[in-house]
């Protein structure tokens, strides 16, 4: 809905009965709506002035959304699989020009420095948020290094054969 009304922060929310009518919802659910949103950040209610849209980063949404996926029955393992597969993805996207080779050949052996660059090579704002996150929930698991200095050299000479322009 405030998509739909092309809401930008700053703007009054219409009034819980307004919403309620609109929604076809009882008061009661428009309210602890309104309550789940204010604790999220995404709107501010002001005694006795009305609800009002909060300014947001457009990437703040991937950070609560990731607050609700992962819980604390999640189990490490998933997050390190999550984390694995996103960096073989970046892997698969990222264009090794020689440049980019010897970035991460000067970071091989700093674990998180070696996957934060080539994450940072997408260039895609979006993928780099979701992989913050998952590696800041992957930093909760004090589970050390992701990949041995090994893996990362693998990794590198892989990459390297498979898509370095000739």
């Amino acid at each position: 809905m405030i998509v739909q009304a092309s809401l930008a922060p700053g703007d009054r929310l219409p009034s819980e009965r307004e919403l309620a009518e609109t929604l076809s919802i009882s008061r009661a659910s428009v309210r602890e709506a309104l309550r789940a949103l204010s604790f999220l950040g995404i709107v501010e209610t002001r005694h006795g002035g009305g609800t009002f849209l909060c300014e947001q980063d457009r990437h703040r949404y991937i950070e609560i959304l990731s607050e609700f996926i992962v819980t604390k029955q999640t189990k490490a393992s998933d997050i390190v699989d999550m984390l694995r597969l996103l960096e073989r993805l970046a892997f698969s996207e990222v264009e090794p020009t020689p440049e980019r080779v010897k970035l991460l050949e000067a970071n091989l052996a700093n674990d998180r420095e070696f996957r934060q660059q080539l994450i940072l090579g997408l260039g895609n704002e979006l993928f780099i948020r979701i992989w913050s996150e998952v590696n800041r929930f992957y930093d909760g698991t004090d589970a050390g290094e992701l990949y041995t200095i090994e893996e990362r050299t693998q990794l590198l000479e892989m990459w390297r054969k498979v898509r370095m322009p000739e």
